[in-house]
């Protein structure tokens, strides 16, 4: 993600996408992309946290989006995302934001969020009074929110795995989270039902469409 609770990615995003890739080769990847197929033909769609840019291109590749607003804090980041696409020729609606959930505008709203690996830099109380809250009002009636993250693991080296990147990235990017929070339950207690759920990376992770509570 990038710079205040979330962290400040700025100096690893150079080797962000390697690393990823050393440790769980493509499997992160293709968790994010997992239910792309539900973003409808002419949404808004709002990227948190989208990083080096692979799921901007994804989207921008297998959706017919109307717009999409790229918000990412590190400005690494958002040069490398850019950057990619500018490289890849891809050509759609992106505006590219440097900032957090308090960049939004008050008067915008999304079809559809995603938040892929942003959920589990944050604590608990964090996530609960200002991440999920910010991001839920800017999320139209009917919209969806498509989370990828790292969930509870079934196994002692995963959990083992875990903690060892948690402390890395506290160390490294100054993230926030000293443990991984339960986000499922808090989008649960936000208002919001889980529609849908694959589990991705050995239990590791879970890709999920979230939707509104009639």
């Amino acid at each position: 993600m990038g710079t205040g609770a979330g962290g400040n990615f700025n100096w690893i995003a150079p080797v962000y996408d390697a690393l990823a890739f050393i440790v769980f080769g493509h499997k992160l990847q293709q968790a994010q992309a997992v239910f792309l197929n539900r973003i409808p033909t002419g949404a808004s769609v709002l990227i948190v946290g989208g990083g080096t840019g692979w799921l901007l291109e994804q989207v921008l590749r297998r959706c017919q989006s109307k717009r999409i607003v790229y918000l990412e804090t590190s400005t690494q980041m958002v040069a490398r995302a850019s950057r990619r696409m500018v490289q890849k020729a891809l050509v759609g609606s992106v505006e590219f934001r440097v900032g957090d959930e308090s960049s939004l505008k008050p008067d915008e709203r999304f079809d559809v969020i995603l938040t892929p690996f942003v959920l589990d830099l944050f604590s608990a109380q964090t996530l609960q009074t200002t991440i999920i809250p910010q991001l839920r009002t800017v999320l139209k009636s009917g919209g969806l929110w498509l989370a990828t993250d790292f969930v509870k693991p079934p196994s002692n080296w995963q959990k083992a795995l875990l903690w060892v990147m948690i402390r890395f990235f506290r160390l490294t990017a100054g993230i926030q989270a000293q443990h991984l929070a339960d986000w499922q339950k808090l989008l649960s207690e936000a208002g919001l039902r889980c529609e849908k759920r694959q589990t991705e990376v050995g239990g590791m992770v879970s890709a999920e469409v979230w939707g509104q509570v009639d």
